[in-house]
């Protein structure tokens, strides 16, 4: 029952929620840009991936998106009837290279002036979506938009189908991709273990012990890294990979621990009678993690070289899942009955900016670039992956159809 209770306290809240796209933005004069298809005719991947880029240039945030379809010879640089108020015009062109591909031809005009030529190469049609991403980074590069690496990065997340069964997913961020990559067992906690997307962490509760494992994407070879009696979840990985943040339980406390990848040791960096759990690097030296080592769920930190705790958020009586990037941090917080919103702290000076304002929002991840913040999103039985992109102030909604979500990363 301990380790029921420890296991609900560190997974609160981190299941499903909503089923349509959503786009929260401040409406400024963006100029118009329209998409257009000059793919062969019957070709349907044609209008799948104008459906796609559509809401890809929704996220770029550059322009106000016309996302009506129609057609017109690749070349051409005027637009078709239905676009003829556009300034901007993104035209494609798929041809099948006849071994289960595309080669993609991409045109940028604005008003009738080319400003971006590309030819892409699709190995994969099962992967057109990543294709989409790959156009709208380069147009937001082309038009000095801000960093969007995340946008072609795969998401993994853990997806419930049944009692004691789940599934890891590998996903893009829009959900329009989906491959199962783990299936059978009671899986939970994903963490990708390099920037590469190579590998990843996940924790089974099928053993007798709960046990973090590390699995090979490609090859889908697994091999064991660590077990606990009460929980093993790796929530954290450092930016060369070669050290995890841990939280074991050996004696039915759960504490944080630092996890040497290459010398395969551990090292105990919190040691209190109650809860703490999900540890985050803040840099080479210094942890964030969740405690209630004051009564109720909080944000705190440490150095890994000390012992001192300091205590990081001061605004809430239920705050847990957190995620840092430099001096930011991101965190779940409880307000109502249940509505958990996301807030962001600056640690520089303690200023606090609520991120979310509805529905059930857990597990914040940052991406790499500081940029944007993935986080799952729950409404009703609806659920969502969400994307913050915090430089633009807007925030975009995308379904899971099918199960329900426990964590994620990317």
């Amino acid at each position: 029952m301990r380790y029921l209770l420890i296991l609900t306290f560190f997974i609160s809240a981190l299941w499903s929620a909503d089923a349509t796209l959503e786009v929260t933005k401040n409406v400024g004069m963006l100029p118009k840009l329209a998409i257009e298809d000059a793919s062969s005719v019957g070709n349907d991947s044609g209008t799948r991936f104008h459906k796609m880029l559509s809401a890809d240039m929704n996220v770029v945030s550059l322009f106000d998106v016309d996302d009506r379809y129609a057609t017109q010879s690749f070349d051409n640089p005027q637009a078709a009837g239905i676009h003829k108020d556009a300034v901007y015009i993104l035209r494609y062109r798929l041809v099948p290279d006849g071994s289960g591909g595309y080669r993609t031809d991409v045109k940028l005009f604005q008003n009738s002036l080319e400003l971006f030529s590309k030819i892409y190469y699709l190995k994969q049609r099962e992967m057109l979506v990543f294709l989409a991403h790959s156009v709208a980074y380069d147009i937001n590069a082309k038009m000095g938009g801000g960093p969007l690496e995340w946008m072609k990065r795969k998401v993994l997340f853990v997806r419930l189908s049944g009692p004691r069964r789940s599934d890891i997913v590998a996903a893009d961020y829009t959900l329009s991709y989906q491959k199962v990559v783990l299936s059978g067992g009671m899986y939970g906690f994903v963490k990708w273990a390099n920037r590469e997307q190579t590998d990843f962490y996940y924790t089974s509760l099928s053993d007798f012990h709960p046990t973090i494992y590390k699995v090979n994407l490609a090859t889908g070879n697994r091999s064991p890294v660590i077990s606990s009696d009460g929980m093993a979840v790796c929530s954290d990985v450092s930016e060369d990979g070669n050290r995890l943040l841990l939280t074991l339980a050996p004696n039915g406390q759960p504490d944080i621990y630092l996890y040497d990848v290459r010398t395969k040791t551990k090292t105990r960096l919190t040691d209190y009678s109650g809860i703490d759990v999900s540890g985050q690097f803040m840099g080479e030296d210094r942890i964030a993690f969740v405690s209630n080592r004051m009564g109720s769920p909080n944000i705190f930190s440490k150095k890994i070289s000390e012992s001192a705790i300091k205590q990081v958020v001061f605004e809430g009586r239920n705050n847990s899942t957190c995620s840092t990037y430099r001096d930011w941090l991101v965190y779940k917080a409880r307000e109502g009955r249940g509505a958990f919103n996301l807030h962001l702290i600056s640690l520089n000076n303690s200023s606090i900016r609520r991120l979310t304002s509805s529905g059930d929002n857990d597990y914040p991840r940052f991406s790499h670039d500081g940029e944007a913040i993935l986080h799952i999103k729950h409404e009703g039985s609806r659920s969502m992956v969400g994307i913050i992109r915090l430089g633009v102030n807007k925030s975009f909604s995308f379904p899971l159809h099918i199960g329900r979500m426990q964590s994620i990363d990317w």
